[in-house]
Formats: C-alpha cells, structure tokens, sequence
C-alpha cells in the first residue's frame, strides 16, 4: 500500500489533535468556575464534540501508522469510524435541539453538526473506495483529519469564548 510517504502527514496532524485536545481539557478546567449549572447539556453539545472531533484525528494517525496495515483493515477501520462518527454527530444534532439557554445560530449548526457530518462522511467513502482506490482514499481521509482539526479548533475558540461570555451575564 501506500501508506509509506504518509508518516509526517500523520505524526504532524496527530502530533497537534493531541496537543489540542490536552488544550481544550486545560480551557474547561480553567473555566469550570465560570460556568453555570444551568449548562450541562451546552457542554456536552459543544465542548464535548470538539474532544471526539481532536481525538478522532489523533486515533486515525495512529491507526494508519501501524506497520504492515492491510488494505482489508485500512477499509474496515475507516468504514467503522465513518459510520460511527455520523451517527455520533446525529447525537450532537438531537442534543443541541434540547439546550434551553443557548439556540444555535447558523455559524454553530455548521461547525458542530454540518461540517463535522461531511468529514466522517469523507471517512466513510474513503473506507468503501479503499479496494478500489486506496491512493485517493488516503488523501480523503487525510482531508478529513485536516478538516476534524480545523473544525475542532474553531469550535474550541467558540465554546471557550461563549463560556467567558456566558459567565458575564
């Protein structure tokens, strides 16, 4: 396969979901004092996502740099993942329906449910093309790690900001 010219994508896009996802535990630690009792199902609809989003990445990098990883397992990883990411966002999209003190506005429906949606759906193609195609496989599913990142990062900034913000009031 051709997993092999792949290693630096994947140490550098692991290497930051990790350092990320450690952020974002230091970001809800700091502000634990800032948040109301009132929030449990915003941050579970919000901070919690953008976790599974950053540890998405980092377990995809470090399952696609096993040796000797077969294109058989390459397919069956990225079909499971795929598939249980879209109905984890289906969860995100039911749970932020319930929040009471907050409704997300049009940029939150897209970075926490639409954009998320079409990533893990990119991981699941790139799962049912990896027989066929694997070289475009690997570049879609390291797209969608890119994308994971990005969202998760913007997401991050959102929920850290709407926490400061929500504190204040």
């Amino acid at each position: 396969m051709t997993l092999a010219g792949w290693e630096n994508f994947y140490v550098i896009v692991g290497s930051a979901a990790g350092a990320l996802t450690g952020l974002m535990f230091v970001v809800i630690a700091l502000t634990r004092d800032l948040q109301r009792s009132s929030t449990p199902h915003a941050r579970r609809s919000f901070a919690t996502p953008t976790i599974v989003h950053f540890t998405t990445a980092l377990s995809l990098a470090a399952v696609l740099s096993m040796p000797r990883l077969t294109r058989g397992a390459l397919g069956a990883i990225l079909l499971t993942v795929g598939a249980l990411s879209l109905a984890y966002v289906g969860w995100i999209f039911y749970h932020q329906r319930r929040i009471e003190v907050y409704q997300p506005d049009l940029e939150d429906k897209l970075f926490h449910v639409l954009f998320p949606g079409l990533a893990y759906a990119s991981i699941l193609v790139a799962g049912a093309s990896t027989w066929a195609a694997t070289s475009t496989a690997l570049y879609i599913v390291g797209a969608s790690m890119l994308s994971l990142v990005i969202i998760g990062i913007h997401n991050a900034w959102d929920s850290a900001v709407w926490m400061v913000m929500r504190s204040g009031s």
